[in-house]
């Protein structure tokens, strides 16, 4: 089943410090270590306010070409990819191609303002693992991420 707003309430979540929080923990119980890529300055600093103190390690570009020049190096290092659709320099589906012949089992979520149905089509046509419509909700989208981690590349969960 697909995972979307209706449904973002079975999050597993723990106190710490007085607050509920999701534990995005690898099955090693390490930090989840993200590679976001986006055009957008503001969305790249909302992302990684947003992830760092639920316990992700997030490492933000701007250049698709650069985030795959350091992804090349590091591929191993990353078990997610928050990834924009559309980009000047290379779009989101041969960023996603490169990613995927670089380490095939790395997690993608597409992050797009497109409209739901461009959205499905994308999911139709590449094995990405789920998307993040924005604007989104920072519990849905923990959500998303979480349930993608916890699932076999290539199936894709949706928002």
């Amino acid at each position: 089943m697909p995972v979307t707003a209706d449904n973002t309430s079975q999050v597993e979540t723990t106190k710490a410090n007085g607050s509920t929080v999701v534990q995005p923990l690898t099955a090693d119980s390490s930090r989840i270590r993200v590679l976001a890529i986006d055009d957008n300055e503001e969305f790249r600093t909302l992302i990684t306010e947003l992830l760092q103190p639920f316990g992700f390690e997030v490492y933000a570009v701007a250049n698709p070409v650069k985030a795959l020049e350091s992804f090349t190096h590091e591929k191993d290092k990353f078990q997610l990819v928050l990834l924009d659709y559309y980009m000047p320099q290379l779009d989101g589906a041969k960023t996603f191609e490169w990613l995927k012949k670089l380490n095939p089992d790395v997690k993608v979520i597409i992050v797009s303002g497109a409209e739901e149905l461009r959205l499905r089509q994308i999911l139709a046509q590449h094995k990405i693992d789920g998307y993040i419509r924005k604007p989104f909700r920072v519990q849905e989208a923990l959500h998303i991420i979480r349930h993608v981690m916890g699932k076999p590349a290539g199936k894709a969960t949706a928002n």
